[in-house]
């Protein structure tokens, strides 16, 4: 019998793919590089024609016709912390041993937070382009119109506390701020576990200088930060979004920075990427638009690349993988 083999359709990290070359033959074909997502069909024919045991997704679909049609597909590991691009269901019934990378790109998403929160604060943008535009005629204008205000001496308010809010509150209290936070999935106890004090999201709208928001987007979430919301804010606070899309609503937030009631805004994460071209947030003031590189460093490639490599040998050992989705599947086999 020959050696498995896998197909990556995301990029690995070059010491993790090595490790992941000891066990099987493995092709890269990484969607970052092809710009495209692939074809089901086309997906289905070529893992049945090179007998694919293990296969690596980041932004690709694997549909339920997949499990169906490609009968030696064992393994599918997710390099993001959310599935909902495998059918879990589908898998499971196939047989297939599906895992993820949770928490992947906390601490990238986290300091991309705190960084956008600097530079609010701080009005980076403007103060860089008044230099490179060659308007820094004397040492004092700038020096007073450009006058700042410290993250150590906000009320940081965050919505959200999985990884990467867990991360942003620890960050942010590193720096002195004061953080608050609201989870409905967490209680008081395991709020201020993670240094953070506990409060309602109304209150901690209301008390909030510094908003972040890393909620996913779901049903309960979509369209939470709106014009009421931000309404509850302090006159003068300021926001940061690095959220699913559609929790924040994008207008609103547009509204509020043109009306001054908002002092600043950052967004990395929209209701569409790229950003549509009639967006409101275009050309609203005392904004920050980034094109979605929350997670865009090395070492997130780097953990997901560990993460789904273990879970991989694991798999192929007999063993139970650590970030299993549907561990059902192993308990069937018993």
């Amino acid at each position: 019998m020959g050696r498995p083999g896998v197909l990556s359709l995301v990029e690995l990290d070059a010491d993790e793919l090595r490790r992941l070359e000891a066990h099987a033959d493995v092709e890269v074909r990484p969607w970052t590089e092809t710009l495209e997502l692939v074809d089901p069909d086309d997906l289905n024919a070529e893992l049945n024609a090179k007998r694919v045991l293990g296969l690596f997704v980041e932004a690709d679909f694997v549909v339920a016709e997949t499990f169906a049609a490609v009968p030696a597909l064992g393994f599918v590991g997710i390099c993001r912390g959310d599935p909902g691009h495998v059918d879990i269901q589908a898998a499971t019934r196939a047989g297939v041993v599906v895992t993820h990378t949770p928490g992947r790109n906390a601490e990238a998403v986290a300091e991309l937070t705190i960084a956008m929160m600097l530079a609010l604060l701080r009005d980076v943008p403007r103060a860089a382009a008044y230099v490179a535009e060659r308007r820094w005629q004397d040492p004092v204008t700038a020096y007073v119109d450009m006058r700042g205000s410290e993250l150590g001496r906000q009320v940081v308010g965050i919505v959200g506390l999985g990884r990467i809010g867990c991360e942003t509150a620890r960050l942010a209290g590193a720096f002195g701020a004061r953080v608050l936070a609201t989870d409905p999935a967490l209680n008081d106890e395991q709020i201020r576990a993670a240094g953070c004090e506990p409060a309602s999201f109304r209150d901690l709208l209301a008390a909030s200088t510094m908003l972040a928001v890393h909620c996913p987007s779901q049903d309960s979430t979509r369209g939470m930060i709106d014009a009421e919301a931000l309404a509850r804010m302090r006159p003068g606070a300021r926001l940061v979004v690095t959220t699913g899309e559609g929790v924040v609503r994008e207008d609103d937030v547009a509204a509020s920075l043109r009306s001054g009631h908002l002092a600043g805004a950052a967004f990395d994460v929209f209701d569409t990427h790229p950003i549509r071209p009639d967006s409101p947030l275009l050309g609203a003031p005392n904004l920050l638009l980034l094109p979605h590189i929350g997670g865009a460093t090395d070492a997130t490639v780097q953990r997901y690349s560990a993460m789904v490599v273990d879970d991989f040998v694991a798999f192929l050992d007999g063993a139970r993988p650590e970030r299993i989705v549907n561990p059902e599947v192993l308990d069937r086999r018993g």
